[in-house]
């Protein structure tokens, strides 16, 4: 895939979570159960924490805020600040009903628009280091590696030493039932928007959303040896905790990523 390309898919996304914020967000309500184990992994629910203990996130593609309801129902000592970016602030702004114990501040962030300017490290830096950063259910709209392996160098340098950073990966190619349903619509979006089938690859698709005609975004199935690759990536930033499979019916539709930033 060229990147001029890429930048079309980018842009399609953005058309999409616009046209279609509402109705996206009335679907992401439910935790998902690799949550659970990230925050086990880094010792966030091993133990009652300290009461008022102060916690820095940084999401990046928010999305609707509902990571944030979970973790501070799952840690409810802690007074958890939150600094939320993404290119949607329609689902942001959607309504999730969080806690009394988070405080959020939203920031709009066209992450697509910083990878392709080299600005992404630039757009993750606040005042203060996260304590724990994470980006769940984005990274397979990123269209390059290249771009992919940026985004999590950025995360991981936007946490503190010693801090945490965790990444959901979609695998949904595994799913034999979601292959075949990925496979027809990426057909009819090409055919339907007049992409250039050539373009895509192994991994590359267009889903489509309720039927509904153009509703398409791009999302990018991960193989095990584009895995390994991400991990390489932040080798030298941050050590490999965890990484494991959950999720969807099969429990495995999601791969997790759990890092702890080098001292």
């Amino acid at each position: 895939m060229d990147p001029l390309f890429a930048q079309e898919l980018c842009k399609l996304n953005n058309r999409f979570y616009c046209t279609w914020a509402d109705s996206f967000s009335d679907t992401r309500h439910n935790t998902w159960p690799g949550w659970n184990r990230c925050l086990k992994e880094s010792g966030l629910t091993d133990r009652p924490l300290p009461h008022q203990k102060q916690i820095h996130v940084l999401d990046v593609a928010c999305g609707n805020l509902r990571f944030e309801r979970h973790l501070a129902r799952s840690i409810p000592n802690a007074i958890i600040e939150v600094q939320a970016l993404d290119a949607c602030d329609q689902l942001a702004q959607n309504g999730i009903q969080l806690p009394s114990n988070v405080f959020a501040s939203f920031t709009h962030c066209d992450v697509m628009e910083e990878l392709r300017s080299d600005t992404l490290a630039d757009a993750l830096r606040f005042d203060t280091q996260a304590d724990l950063s994470v980006s769940f259910g984005f990274l397979h709209h990123i269209p390059l590696p290249e771009w992919r392996a940026t985004f999590l160098e950025a995360l991981v340098r936007a946490t503190k030493p010693g801090g945490f950073s965790y990444v959901s990966l979609w695998r949904f190619l595994t799913d034999e039932g979601l292959a075949a349903k990925a496979k027809e619509s990426t057909a009819s979006g090409i055919a339907e928007l007049g992409y250039p089938k050539e373009q895509f690859g192994k991994g590359d698709c267009l889903l489509g959303w309720k039927n509904e005609k153009g509703a398409y975004r791009y999302c990018h199935s991960f193989s095990d040896e584009e895995i390994n690759d991400l991990v390489s990536a932040v080798s030298n930033e941050a050590y490999l905790k965890a990484r494991f499979q959950a999720d969807g019916r099969t429990g495995t539709l999601n791969e997790y990523l759990v890092f702890q930033r080098k001292r």
